[in-house]
């Protein structure tokens, strides 16, 4: 199983629900291009390119087809890998789709404002980078936090010193950048495979059933909903009960 991480988080924000799924699943939790001690080039942050890098993760480990699960920008890579690579199911948390679905409106819609602001050129690491980004980064985590507590500050402070490394940050905004390229690609990539299973939830005090709505425009497959009771952060807001669901779709 491939976990997926967003931002502003790294491969530890599954580090509660590893345990649960490692009973069955293979894990493969890395950190995305550009984040941590990730390579960080000067380019290749569309989610085609990121999910291409998995993709030679599971190449190199033989281990077949996998269980691709992705949250936030990670869903978004996640949705990429499945209309290139070969995957046993395909599971998206909370997470908005570009160039599917109501992308239009969710681009227009102030309330989703760090997507315009990631993708101005210079300007975001320019104001962050160099001592703020604990600042930046927690208030922007808290903010789409629904249990209070369920994100610890040694929670926090990994995020921050993953985001810390030198061209880490600038690296997360590129993976706003690349969003028209994004566009393009899903668009030319059309529907997903008719056979393969898709699981989405919303959570229910971010995006709730749209996640389910969204991906139902290029999918016959699609089940889930609204997870109750949780902020944008699933995995670490409710690991136990993501796990099982998780566990039960994939069975």
């Amino acid at each position: 199983m491939l976990l997926i991480h967003g931002f502003p988080q790294n491969w530890w924000s599954w580090n509660q629900v590893m345990p649960l799924l490692g009973e069955r699943y293979t894990l493969v939790v890395p950190d995305l291009r550009g984040v941590g001690l990730s390579d960080k080039p000067a380019g290749g942050y569309s989610k085609k390119q990121l999910a291409a890098d998995l993709h030679g993760i599971i190449e190199q480990l033989e281990a077949g087809a996998p269980h691709v699960v992705g949250h936030d920008i990670g869903g978004m890579v996640a949705y990429a890998y499945a209309w290139q690579f070969p995957l046993r199911s395909l599971t998206v948390l909370d997470m908005s789709l570009p160039g599917v679905g109501d992308w239009d409106s969710i681009v227009s819609n102030g309330i989703i404002w760090h997507f315009a602001f990631h993708q101005q050129l210079d300007l975001p690491e320019t104001l962050v980078c160099g001592g703020r980004e604990h600042a930046y980064l927690s208030n922007f985590i808290h903010r789409q936090t629904h249990i209070r507590g369920a994100i610890s500050s040694e929670d926090m402070d990994e995020y921050v010193r993953a985001y810390s490394v030198p061209g880490a940050f600038r690296a997360g905004m590129e993976w706003y950048r690349a969003f028209p390229q994004d566009v393009a690609d899903n668009r030319a990539a059309g529907r997903l495979p008719a056979d393969l299973k898709v699981l989405a939830l919303g959570a229910e005090t971010r995006w709730g059933d749209q996640v389910r709505q969204r991906i139902s425009a290029v999918s016959d497959q699609v089940q889930g909903g609204s997870f109750p009771d949780c902020g944008h952060f699933l995995s670490e807001e409710h690991p136990a009960r993501l796990a099982k669901a998780l566990l039960d779709f994939c069975q």
